[in-house]
């Protein structure tokens, strides 16, 4: 561990001797130097996972730095609106702690755990699934300690902003060391990896998670309804488009099969959910953050009310086909259904997602 701890000093220190001084902003406001002098050292999970050192870091940043995403902002497609849904994080909650259980399960000893299971959210957004552990879950947060990873400098800087240690780093090269993390998350997002950086991906997820650890796959099959709510809705109505393939069950299979660790691919119910005072009022507040989350809220306006809204939801996200396609039964709601609890209420659209799940050997 001492020595392991003694690399990663010793690559940052290369870091900033050799290449910081060629380097473009790292985040949008500070250079690598500032990120490893100011921010690095008040998080202790960074210090104890970065690696700047790794070979072709340098290669890594400078197309880092030079990368504009979606997630910037509207401008460069739909950052500011999905911050802006993100908010709320109870709205996808029940999908979150099922994945974030999983990685918890991962375990490098035998017995209960001494201290929380490091993950790495490596589409972490602005600290989305971190915030939502803060504020749903404090028994979870006992379990998972979560460090966010993303593509994007604006969002890694916003979840740096609430106090979260994030790092920014492409999903196919990984600015952490060797068995440095308990689990490794790619979720939400998964399909925005381009197809040929996909095995790097998980090779280099399944390089930093230590052995007994899990890596989990989360995304959307190509025949589900989300798939095809992001073909029919999302791709012609946004400013960028949404021209990412999405994967199958036979492909999620064959890419850890490529990897050299198999993995068990599981369906997962992940769910919109919202709750208000009135059924109106929650069939509002879905397509509000529907509208934001996927950055089509221009379209959605010009459907003529939340009604007729509704009827879009319930038009891409019926489940019953799909659910009779799967090869196990799953009880899962078919269709956006609105219903009381609590004295209020709730609408809640259905989503199947497909997970994988391996657990590192060695």
């Amino acid at each position: 561990m001492v020595a392991d701890e003694t690399h990663r000093e010793a690559g940052l220190v290369n870091m900033q001797a050799n290449a910081l001084a060629e380097l473009d902003l790292y985040l949008p406001s500070m250079t690598l130097n500032d990120y490893l002098c100011d921010v690095v050292p008040i998080h202790p999970l960074l210090v104890s996972t970065l690696d700047f050192g790794r070979p072709d870091a340098d290669k890594a940043l400078r197309e880092l730095t030079s990368t504009t995403t979606e997630f910037d902002s509207d401008v460069t497609g739909r950052g500011d609106s999905y911050r802006r849904a993100q908010r709320d994080s109870s709205v996808r909650w029940t999908g979150i702690r099922q994945l974030l259980e999983i990685a918890s399960e991962s375990a490098t000893e035998p017995g209960p755990p001494s201290q929380p299971r490091t993950v790495l959210d490596v589409l972490g957004g602005d600290g989305t699934l971190a915030r939502a552990v803060r504020e749903q879950a404090t028994d979870l947060s006992d379990r998972v300690s979560i460090l966010t990873g993303d593509l994007s400098g604006e969002m890694v800087e916003r979840a740096l902003a609430q106090g979260l240690p994030a790092v920014r780093q492409a999903a196919n090269h990984l600015f952490l060391g060797d068995c440095a993390v308990d689990a490794v998350l790619l979720a939400y997002g998964t399909h925005h990896i381009a197809p040929q950086h996909r095995l790097g991906a998980v090779t280099e997820a399944l390089r930093i998670v230590r052995p007994g650890g899990r890596v989990i796959v989360h995304d959307f099959d190509t025949a589900s309804p989300m798939a095809q709510f992001f073909t029919g809705v999302v791709h012609p109505h946004t400013e960028a488009g949404h021209d990412y393939p999405h994967f199958s069950r036979e492909l999620l299979t064959e890419l850890f099969d490529e990897a050299g660790t198999p993995a068990d691919v599981v369906d997962l119910y992940d769910p919109l959910i919202v709750r208000g005072a009135t059924e109106e009022d929650v069939r509002r507040r879905m397509c509000d953050y529907v509208a934001d989350m996927y950055g089509v809220r221009a379209f959605f306006d010009t459907l003529g009310g939340n009604d007729t809204c509704w009827r879009l939801l319930e038009q891409y996200f019926t489940h019953e086909e799909y659910l009779a396609s799967l090869p196990d039964r799953v009880d899962y709601t078919p269709h956006p259904i609105v219903y009381p609890a609590h004295g209020a209420y709730v609408a809640e659209v259905p989503r199947s997602a497909l997970v994988a799940i391996a657990k590192k050997v060695a």
